[in-house]
């Protein structure tokens, strides 16, 4: 394990002023609720508007789901970040501020801060009150692919494309940054407790620290490609890691073993989201949607509408949204399992939260 130090310029900058763009309403399929994991139904679908003529259409390229159960953070192509209301989908605000692509947004536990970063080296802290106000922006950091905060909200760990892990503070501090043997790092998650940081990329190993010293605990090959996702189980020691080798593996973090390993037919995978204690949903570029049973370690749905690769997926509420380079975003309403077992019955926007 190593530790190096980094510099970075943590600066106050002014409020960006926020307008309001057009989202083309595709679809008002009224909501319903399903009885089986065969037959879920595509609610609201929208279209992204591009905001000038300097780009055709607006690729999807991250989401975040308020913890709150109020908002989704969508990031696009043309560098701009939309608030939409859950429930409606409708456009609340836009955040401005970026330079390039945006490849990553994160909500804290509390919903009270939302992150974002990318490709033109800022990372920004966006506070939460009527509106989205910018706080404070570290100038000068790599490109990065991912950025998520602890659970205790306490620290942020960001990833990029070499081998460095940084650690940040909640004041904008730089921590101790980490590094690990592999370049190319796509994909980070931090477990329930705190206690574990789990990082991946480009070798397909995972990395596990100890998210308290920063200490290496395992490295461990489980796909055959670059590493594009991870999330932790609600409550769980379960990690699910989605990779370019079209694969989906479930990892039990405390006894080190491989619980689930998932061949998907389609082509590469870009991401994953836990719907409840025993599904995830997966998706990239073959288009479609599948959903995981994680207990079993098999496909029990597979989710059709997007006419080009799933770039992002988030679920809240019982509610999936998914979103890619279609220009769209769609809510997929989830009912109940086959055998009795319930996912959600609440709607998008109701505060409900498994």
């Amino acid at each position: 394990m190593m530790f190096h130090s980094r510099r970075s310029v943590l600066t106050m900058l002014a409020i960006v002023p926020l307008t309001a763009s057009p989202l083309a309403v595709l679809a008002e399929t009224p909501v319903m609720r399903v009885t089986s994991a065969t037959n879920w139904t595509s609610g609201r679908t929208v279209r992204l508007e591009p905001v000038d003529d300097s780009i055709e259409r607006v690729i999807v390229t991250a989401m975040s789901a308020d913890p709150r159960g109020e908002l989704l953070a969508v990031a696009g192509n043309d560098h701009v970040i939309r608030i939409l209301d859950m429930g409606s989908m409708a456009l609340r605000e836009e955040l401005r501020g970026h330079r390039d692509m945006i490849r990553t947004l994160a909500f804290d536990r509390d919903g009270d801060r939302l992150v974002s970063a990318g490709n033109d080296g800022q990372l920004i802290v966006w506070q939460r009150g009527e509106t989205f106000e910018r706080g404070q922006t570290m100038q000068g950091t790599p490109a990065l692919a991912c950025v998520r905060f602890s659970p205790d909200g306490r620290m942020m760990a960001a990833v990029g494309f070499a081998s460095d892990i940084y650690i940040i503070g909640k004041d904008g501090a730089s921590l101790p940054t980490l590094a690990c043997g592999c370049n190319d790092l796509r994909a980070l998650a931090f477990r329930g407790d705190g206690r574990l940081l789990a990082v991946g990329g480009r070798s397909g190993e995972l990395h596990l620290f100890n998210a308290e010293t920063g200490e290496l605990v395992k490295d461990v090959a489980v796909h055959e490609g670059r590493i594009r996702d991870i999330v932790f189980g609600h409550g769980s020691n379960n990690l699910v890691s989605v990779g370019e080798d079209a694969c989906v593996i479930v990892f039990d973090t405390i006894a080190f073993v491989e619980r689930h390993r998932v061949e998907l037919p389609g082509g590469r995978c870009f991401s994953v989201a836990v719907i409840d204690s025993q599904h995830v949903a997966v998706a990239g570029s073959d288009n479609v949607i599948r959903i995981v049973n994680t207990d079993e370690g098999r496909i029990v749905s597979s989710l059709t509408g997007h006419d080009g690769s799933v770039s992002s997926l988030v679920a809240s509420g019982g509610v999936l949204y998914s979103g890619g380079f279609d220009a769209t975003i769609r809510r997929w309403i989830v009912g109940n399992q086959s055998g009795g077992e319930r996912i959600a019955e609440t709607e998008a926007g109701s505060g409900d939260k498994k």
